[in-house]
């Protein structure tokens, strides 16, 4: 009855220290990162998701519940998977509070304990620029951190195991009262894991001494802010980057199911997919006040961008630049202080850009037809399209940050951020060499003192007849045009991640899907006649990445992408899906869950 949605992309390759290192949408629907575009709490919805180890290695993964506005971070959970092992959870609303609640009847070894998990963890709101209800929509992120050294196993570790090592420096042999960590986490004949308090037990000896490696401790960022290994990342315990954890090498599946449990109504959601974004470990702390946003979608090491030309028969690639300062440094997260994030966001926005997505609608009233298209552009935060410019100076009454934006010189610096106490890498800094916070992103209006947005889109539709017609402004004599509209055929998204864009009739009626949410929702009524058919959302020629001037100011090249770019990128990152429900005679109501087709720039 229904089917996941995919994101109609081709193979993505990259190189990586000296060798053919391949970054790629995975069609297969496995990868190190799973993209799950959308979740909902609300009108009676609960969002059930599916993460499978579908191979026969030890896994370390990070799930993370992003919000609808600032794709900032809502929960961390770092999943500890045995091979050939499935974890699910459940988002609902919980009555009590009316926040979001994850729970989970999984018994795989999480971090926090699965216990807590299995209690049920409500969602806070700890932003300032939320509000409760923006928490009850949103988008989930999955990143695998890294293969978990087995020894005799699978992974590529040496020969050498992920250990708690009895005399407190691990060298990858069990020996002794050496506690193995794969042990620990394999599950009995009855799927119990054999003891989950190695995760826990890991990271506490790896904190123990600086001077000595056991158990588990945190990657790191190089100066320029990606990740990075400083010996060989197929040995666990070389250096303390990351220890007990080699390489990541995919192989995670990602799918959701968006449940009506009032009426029955189930929509199967999949994610995307996307390998080899990094060749090092990534392995931090669910609840590390410096790293928690890490690993994130700009963390990663590849950086040379393929995918294959319009024929088929090739590919074209560039290796694409680093952003100017690590794009945690630039998001406002408050209260919370600006954490890192990477430098490295590039590779997986050309991966998602389209220049024009489409999908079907069907809204007849006779069987009271309804569609719902999500369109969520999980990119905004790491400063691709995000609405603002970045600039060295956001108060004027204050000194500027050091460097100068788009001039080719990496500006980042590592300093250390005063009210942590730590050392962060590729920040913007005064010249005194301190953290300098007068940079981010400054927001430009128009002459009419509104804003002007970075994502804008005109919107056709068709119906099976060919009929066309578009959704435009139609100002009468001297009115002026308004938000949401830039012209009489341009919209602006305004907003942070996600839009759900509802269709209702020619009438004013509506079969409404996910509910009336009237934070995410555009809402689009179809002229007489248009009752189902395709309808397509195209993006303006201003989303060139070699011209665009923000992307240029956003980049630590001279210009755009840099004179070594050789190819066209165009489009905005984005990821979604539409779904359709009608009444079937004899049959009761119907849903199905529809891929986007895309327009992707292959010359």
């Amino acid at each position: 009855m229904l089917k996941g949605c995919t994101i109609w992309l081709s193979i993505l390759l990259i190189a990586a220290s000296g060798s053919t290192y391949a970054v790629h949408l995975n069609h297969d629907r496995t990868g190190q990162v799973a993209l799950l575009p959308f979740y909902s709490v609300e009108n009676n919805y609960i969002t059930n998701f599916t993460l499978t180890n579908t191979t026969e290695k030890y896994k370390s993964v990070r799930v993370r519940i992003v919000d609808s506005l600032l794709g900032a971070d809502l929960l961390n959970i770092n999943v500890y998977l045995s091979p050939y092992d499935v974890w699910n959870a459940t988002l609902r609303n919980n009555p009590q509070t009316g926040l979001p609640n994850l729970i989970t009847e999984d018994a795989s070894c999480t971090y926090p304990s699965k216990a807590s998990l299995q209690a049920g963890i409500d969602i806070q709101n700890i932003y300032t620029a939320t509000t409760d209800n923006e928490l009850t929509t949103g988008y989930i992120e999955v990143i695998e951190m890294g293969d978990i050294a087995d020894g005799p196993g699978p992974a590529v570790d040496g020969g050498l195991e992920a250990e708690i090592d009895a005399d407190g420096i691990a060298d990858g042999v069990i020996d002794g009262n050496d506690r193995s960590i794969p042990q620990g986490l394999a599950h009995d004949s009855q799927g119990i894991p054999h003891d989950c308090s190695v995760v826990s037990e890991a990271w506490e000896a790896g904190a123990v001494s600086t001077n000595q490696i056991n158990g588990f401790e945190p990657g790191r960022l190089s100066t320029e802010g990606i990740a990075e290994d400083a010996g060989d990342p197929s040995t666990p315990y070389h250096n303390s980057s990351s220890a007990g954890l080699v390489s990541p090498s995919g192989g995670i599946n990602v799918y959701g199911i968006l449940l009506n449990v009032a009426n029955g109504d189930a929509y199967v959601e999949e994610a995307v997919h996307i390998d080899h974004y990094s060749s090092v470990a990534q392995h931090y702390l669910t609840d590390d006040p410096v790293h928690y946003r890490l690993p994130s979608l700009a963390s990663g090491d590849s950086r040379i961008a393929y995918i294959t030309n319009t024929e088929g028969d090739g590919r074209k690639s560039d290796t694409l630049p680093l952003t100017e300062y690590d794009t945690g440094a630039l998001q406002d997260i408050s209260p919370r202080i600006s954490v890192p994030m990477g430098s490295n966001p590039l590779p997986i926005a050309l991966l998602l850009s389209a220049e024009q997505v489409s999908a079907p609608y069907f809204v007849e009233t006779n069987l009271m037809g309804g569609t719902d298209i999500i369109l969520n552009f999980p990119m905004r935060k790491f400063g691709i399209y995000n609405d603002g410019t970045l600039t060295n100076q956001l108060d004027i009454a204050q000194a500027a940050c050091e460097g100068e934006i788009n001039d080719g010189i990496d500006d980042g610096l590592s300093v250390t951020l005063p009210a942590l106490g730590v050392e962060v890498m590729d920040y913007p800094h005064t010249e005194s060499g301190e953290v300098c916070a007068n940079s981010g992103f400054v927001e430009s209006t128009n002459l009419q003192g509104f804003p002007v947005r970075d994502i804008t889109m005109r919107i056709t539709y068709w119906d099976y007849e060919s009929n066309e017609s578009k959704i435009e402004f139609e100002p009468s004599f001297n009115e002026p045009i308004e938000p949401p509209f830039v012209d009489t055929q341009r919209l602006a998204l305004p907003r942070g991640s996600i839009y759900v864009v509802t269709l209702y009739r020619s009438d004013g009626t509506n079969q409404l899907i996910f509910g009336d949410h009237q934070l995410l929702r555009l809402a689009i009524t179809l002229k007489p006649g248009f009752s189902s058919g395709w309808m397509q959302f195209a993006f303006d020629e201003q989303y060139n990445y070699q011209d665009n001037l923000s992307l240029q100011a956003l980049t630590e090249t001279d210009g755009g992408l840099g004179e070594a770019i050789t190819h066209p990128w165009s489009g905005v990152p984005l990821i979604g899906f539409a779904v359709m429900s009608g009444d079937a005679p004899q049959s009761g109501r119907l849903g199905e869950t529809i891929e986007l087709t895309r327009t992707t720039n292959r010359d």
